[in-house]
């Protein structure tokens, strides 16, 4: 694996990778990824910032899913950043109808160039209206009530 992606080719293989690591819901691997100062900002909400925030803040978001997928539409690859353009399909944990949730999303990722942790993500922007899954997360929670 190239650490920092200089072709097309080299960042949809590196977002591939990313993808796969998220889409387990798991935090296991997440340093294979995320520099140890490493921030993510979800449009409006605050950025988590470094490796053991950002692994609980999607530990919280994973607990409440069954699946998500990834799938790239658009990346395009400048310097040290990758703009992306991806369909997530969500499932939520404990959902009667098992229902796919398809989200559009944005994505500005930053690459850490140098060092140790060279290719893994020094700053990963987020844009994305996850309001249908909340949504269904709190159907779903009322249902247990």
């Amino acid at each position: 694996m190239v650490a920092v992606p200089t072709t097309q080719a080299q960042a949809l293989a590196w977002l591939r990778r990313s993808h796969d690591i998220h889409d387990s819901l798991q935090t296991t691997e997440f340093d294979k990824i995320y520099s140890k100062n490493a921030q993510v900002k979800f449009t409006n909400f605050p950025a988590a910032e470094g490796l053991e925030a950002i692994k609980q803040l999607m530990d919280a978001a994973f607990r409440q899913l069954s699946y998500m997928k990834h799938v790239t539409r658009q990346a395009d690859q400048a310097e040290n950043r990758i703009w992306l353009a991806v369909d997530i399909t969500y499932r939520v944990k404990g959902d009667p109808d098992n229902e796919d949730i398809n989200i559009p999303a944005a994505g500005l990722v930053t690459i850490v160039t140098e060092g140790e942790e060279a290719g893994k993500i020094a700053r990963f922007d987020v844009f994305l209206d996850n309001t249908p899954v909340r949504d269904k997360i709190a159907l779903v929670a009322n249902l247990d009530s």
